[in-house]
């Protein structure tokens, strides 16, 4: 079936923050598998010198031309020049590597771990192959193995520093903790300026709840590295987490005294003075940075990446930012934010105040726009979104989402010659824009526009080939209409693929197939419709009628009375096909 065509709502602006907590020190476990970087360790040694075993030519040719291949991208043949030159020279550890190397850029990871492996059978000593193992059977979630070959690498070289990092994150990972630590003590011991290490340590410390080591490590990270932040905000939460405020304002304004303009450290200060009773110095800080937060992006992004993500208390992000609109009360972007967040306590009137002053000069302009609209959406109040949005076109002309969201508030008031002319103005715009095509045929198809609304999804499917919703949408009308059922089959199949677990592209299948008499087929997909798409009476009325059709009336029945339960409109033509097959409306 075609999902009754819910009126565009704004997508919500708030940017998340990656959800892995603290300093990123972690290469991507296969950055150089994957990016086609040199293999760590790829450099070291000897490149195979000119010349060759007796009776044996072209090593040395063979290596520069496996090389010429690999610039140009051609790894097969770079492979092929490998395997002559390394059988002119079998012992040759480098070109073994490099053979695996190659096998890595052609994405065939198994020939790379054979390679390796027979490399190893031959010289049992060799770290660097050692290492690519390792990376190998990471990437390929062998981590048991991964483990043992960077142990083994360990023996063999233990200088090998960034080795002790990958495997004791890979014990880290796998929650083992007590060979984490052993792995990351080594590594302070045997490298004590190590960074790395020392946090590592610290995260270890932490899961083990050894709550004062964890402290010291990261206070030792932090006077080896005074100029990264990343690890003095672990501090700063674990001195929190402990309830050792004192210490993490003192952490913040030692943050701040090394860069007043520091955004994230400036509101968490703020916010903390104001928890405890200093609204005087909290409100001089938040001053401080709203005047800052026009030039300096990131006071805003510190506003959204703390106290706007889901999980945060919106009072927080409304302490910070009503402090800040106090010393600059014409800030859109602040405007802009305190409209999130009064959205977000449900203070609907006031977030419309709040986008209603942002004006076109700011980035948030467009966004601020469309949640207006959106907003008086939600409290019913059509007009009033129409003519906002009516304001925001003869302001900015030429941005065709507003001509868009106009449109679809027109549609929604089944002003539907408004919603036309909105929608074709915006294509005038914009002539290629998906959305404005899509949404002008739901507007035909709602208007009775049959043709129209097909001649439209059609522009749809010519400028997006994938597009499931128009591919359902035209299919579904062809079903409904009881024509090019062989077409409407095809192309319902092909929104499927794009979209396999949606229930009503499902049901529309089902009802192409009911509509070619092929109930049998029918049944499974309208079954399977009415599991994914719960709660929809057009398809339970689709489940109910192909019952019939199959001689089951009493599931049909059931089916009947559960569309009924739930339909606001055709309650009538559902209660005449209940009474038909014996049962009762009410």
């Amino acid at each position: 079936m075609r999902p009754t065509p819910k009126a565009i709502s704004a997508s919500d602006p708030r940017a998340g923050r990656p959800a892995v907590r603290g300093l990123s020190l972690w290469l991507p476990l296969a950055a150089w598998l994957l990016a086609g970087c040199v293999a760590p360790g790829a450099a070291t040694g000897a490149a195979p010198a000119a010349g060759g075993a007796a009776g044996c030519t072209g090593r040395y040719f063979n290596y520069l031309m496996a090389q010429q291949e690999g610039r140009l991208g051609h790894w097969e043949a770079a492979a092929e020049r490998l395997e002559r030159a390394i059988a002119c020279d079998p012992d040759s550890s480098y070109l073994r590597r490099e053979l695996a190397l190659t096998h890595v850029h052609r994405r065939d990871f198994e020939g790379a771990v054979a390679v390796v492996e027979r490399l190893l059978e031959r010289q049992a000593d060799d770290v660097e192959g050692w290492l690519m193992l390792g990376r190998l059977k990471q990437r390929a979630g062998e981590r048991a193995a991964a483990r043992a070959a960077y142990e083994k690498v360990l023996a063999l070289d233990p200088q090998q520093r960034d080795t002790y990092l990958l495997l004791g994150r890979m014990y880290y990972e796998d929650r083992d903790w007590g060979a984490a630590l052993a792995i990351f003590e080594q590594f302070v011991r045997r490298f004590p300026d190590g960074f790395a290490g020392h946090f590592l340590l610290a995260r270890t410390y932490e899961a083990l709840g050894r709550y004062a080591e964890a402290l010291d490590a990261y206070r030792r990270t932090v006077d080896l590295a005074p100029d990264e932040t990343a690890p003095r905000y672990e501090l700063i939460r674990l001195y929190e987490e402990m309830g050792r405020d004192a210490e993490a304002v003192a952490q913040y304004r030692e943050l701040l005294a090394a860069d007043p303009h520091d955004a994230r450290a400036g509101l968490a200060l703020a916010l903390r003075l104001y928890r405890e009773g200093d609204a005087e110095e909290a409100e001089r800080l938040l001053a401080r940075f709203a005047r800052r937060s026009g030039e300096d992006e990131s006071v805003v992004r510190s506003i959204v990446r703390g106290y706007l993500e889901d999980d945060a208390d919106p009072q927080d992000a409304r302490l910070l930012i009503d402090g800040m609109l106090a010393a600059v009360p014409d800030s859109p972007d602040l405007h802009y934010l305190a409209g999130i967040v009064h959205d977000r306590l449900e203070r609907w009137q006031a977030a419309i105040g709040h986008f209603a002053r942002v004006g076109p000069e700011s980035g948030f302009y467009a966004d601020a726009v469309v949640h207006v609209g959106y907003l008086y959406q939600k409290l019913g109040r059509l007009d009033d979104a129409v003519a906002f949005l009516e304001a925001a076109v003869a302001e900015q002309p030429d941005n065709p989402d507003f001509h868009l969201y106009l449109g679809t508030f027109h549609e929604e008031r089944e002003d539907y010659a408004r919603a036309e002319a909105a929608l074709r103005q915006g294509l005038e715009v914009a002539p290629e824009h998906i959305k404005l095509h899509f949404r002008l045929g739901v507007v035909y198809d709602k208007w009775g526009r049959r043709q129209d609304s097909i001649d439209r999804m059609k522009r749809v499917i010519d400028l997006d080939p994938k597009h499931a919703n128009a591919l359902n949408y035209l299919g579904y009308t062809y079903a409904d209409m009881g024509i090019e059922l062989d077409e409407a089959e095809r192309l319902i199949k092909r929104a499927l693929v794009q979209e396999p677990e949606d229930g009503y592209i499902t049901d529309s299948l089902g009802w192409v197939y009911y509509r070619q008499g092929r109930y049998a087929d029918a049944l499974p997909l309208l079954e399977r419709a009415a599991v994914l798409a719960t709660d929809d009476p057009t398809i339970l009325e689709h489940l109910g009628d192909t019952y019939r059709k199959l001689g089951r009336p009493a599931e049909a029945v059931d089916a009947y009375r559960r569309a009924m339960e739930l339909e606001k409109s055709d309650r009538a033509g559902l209660g005449a096909k209940i009474e038909a097959l014996g049962g009762h409306a009410h």
